[in-house]
């Protein structure tokens, strides 16, 4: 779970950390080799794309606070940004201290095209357009918010390198974390992927209240019932009472115990042996009904 670095800040504190002036010359030195500060600086191209950046980010953050108006709140994403980052600088040896010699023009198009990478749903149609979009939004506004051009030069430190390998490593991550439909995972893990399994007990001991009624419930049963189990481990029995027991609870339990304890003594009149080799058409007239249901 990470939590989206422009969900929580004010409007003051989210300009002067995400929005990148090109105009403020000395800011610019302080970020950037002289290189690209000499290629930015003047550049129309690069005043376009950190000015589009800065009004996506602003559209992202107005999304954001749509779909999750508490600004605490953590989102559930394929690819942890901050830990990979800090790989990234452990590797390549990033000096925090030094200014950087990544354009953010780069960092733009790199971000904008590594966006456009991470497919879910493919198709040109609307439909599934519109599910790609859906399925990617949280985790493109993450990537354009801790990878946006002025992050990038004031807080991360990446050389070009750097930067070109974290995208490569969080597109090979997405890659690796996407489900294909129809992948098997087992009838209880399919249960608990629409939740209603997690919420479930383990094993159940008693029924609330009453130490008699014992039932298997939550998981247990829940196996039972996926897999049709031909031996549940608790068989039951539902009997609809009329007359008198069936508005008398005392009543009621008495039926309860006398069947518990009636034998097959006390409900037979008579009995006898029939030979029948044929069981579909069968001597006794009586069973006849019975056997061509079963059969």
């Amino acid at each position: 779970d990470q939590t989206v670095p422009i969900h929580k800040p004010n409007n003051n504190l989210f300009q002067s950390e995400f929005k990148l002036d090109l105009t403020n010359e000395r800011q610019l030195r302080k970020l950037y080799t002289e290189s690209v500060v000499k290629e930015i600086t003047n550049s129309a191209e690069a005043l376009h794309a950190v000015e589009t950046e800065w009004r996506r980010l602003e559209q992202d953050r107005h999304t954001l606070r749509e779909i999750f108006p508490r600004p605490s709140t953590k989102v559930y994403l394929p690819c942890n940004l901050n830990r990979l980052i800090k790989n990234a600088q452990k590797i390549f040896h990033v000096c925090m201290q030094k200014p950087v010699d990544l354009s953010p023009v780069r960092v733009i198009e790199g971000v904008t095209e590594l966006t456009k990478k991470l497919v879910i749903v493919s198709g040109e149609d609307s439909i599934s357009l519109q599910a790609q979009e859906n399925a990617t939004l949280l985790m493109n506004i993450l990537l354009r918010s801790t990878l946006c051009a002025k992050q990038m030069a004031k807080h991360h430190k990446l050389n070009l390198e750097a930067f070109e390998w974290l995208l490569g490593e969080i597109e090979t991550r997405f890659d690796q974390a996407i489900v294909q439909p129809g992948e098997m995972v087992g009838a209880l893990a399919a249960q608990s992927l629409g939740e209603p399994a997690t919420q479930m007990t383990l094993n159940t001991f008693h029924y609330a209240g009453v130490s008699a009624k014992n039932v298997t419930l939550g998981v247990p049963r829940l196996k039972e019932i996926i897999n049709v189990s031909k031996k549940p481990r608790t068989p039951s029995l539902t009997v609809f009472l009329k007359g008198i027991a069936a508005k008398d609870a005392e009543k009621a339990k008495d039926v309860l115990c006398k069947l518990e304890h009636t034998t097959m003594r006390k409900v037979t009149s008579n009995t006898a042996i029939y030979y029948d080799p044929d069981p579909r058409n069968t001597c006794i007239e009586e069973d006849q009904e019975w056997v061509n249901i079963f059969y």
